[in-house]
């Protein structure tokens, strides 16, 4: 059998990993019946099949050298790459919810991290700005920042911004309602 039938009788073509040295196959197997030497020979043919499109793939792609030394064949393999197989096809892009379309109109954006914490590159790890432990002291070093000045522009936005938008405070009785209906509907035994 030449790489010429085999290619012949594939129905899709084979796919191969040249630096795993793998050869996949993603045709399906014939019917096997139950008979055991039957089913052997099947997958046997099969199996050669797929090793000499790996090895016509190796000698047709792969450059090949000759070793200095001692004077041997060497094929110079790429890199290898894996893929895995999906079980189910690639998600579609999720539809955007209405907040997200209103904010990409309005141009609101989510709050980010206002940076309270610095990166230390000496100590290579995060340390507070200022506050509450802005980091540890060591021997003859001034402990950094303990006065901050504050940008009065942005403080008052900020201020602003908190009294229009922040969340009304919670109302004395608000829940009185829903507990009364509970009540009432567990005594109807609802």
């Amino acid at each position: 059998m030449s790489a010429m039938d085999i290619d012949t009788q594939r129905a899709q073509p084979y796919t191969f990993d040249l630096g795993h040295l793998a050869c996949y196959d993603p045709n399906p197997l014939p019917s096997l019946s139950t008979d055991p030497a039957k089913k052997e020979s099947i997958l046997q043919s099969t199996a050669q099949t797929c090793a000499q499109s790996l090895i016509h793939q190796l000698l047709t792609t792969c450059p090949i050298s000759r070793n200095e030394d001692d004077g041997t064949l060497q094929i110079k393999l790429p890199e290898p790459e894996f893929r895995l197989p999906r079980e189910k096809p690639v998600p579609k892009e999720k539809e955007k919810t209405k907040w997200e379309r209103f904010a990409e109109k309005k141009g609101i954006k989510k709050k980010g991290k206002d940076g309270k914490q610095v990166f230390d590159e000496e100590r290579g790890e995060w340390k507070q700005k200022y506050g509450y432990k802005p980091g540890e002291k060591r021997h003859g070093e001034v402990q950094g920042d303990w006065i901050v000045e504050v940008d009065e522009k942005a403080e008052r936005q900020a201020k602003e911004g908190a009294k229009s938008g922040g969340k009304p405070g919670k109302v004395k009785g608000e829940g009185d309602i829903a507990r009364r209906d509970r009540k009432l509907n567990k005594r109807k035994g609802k």
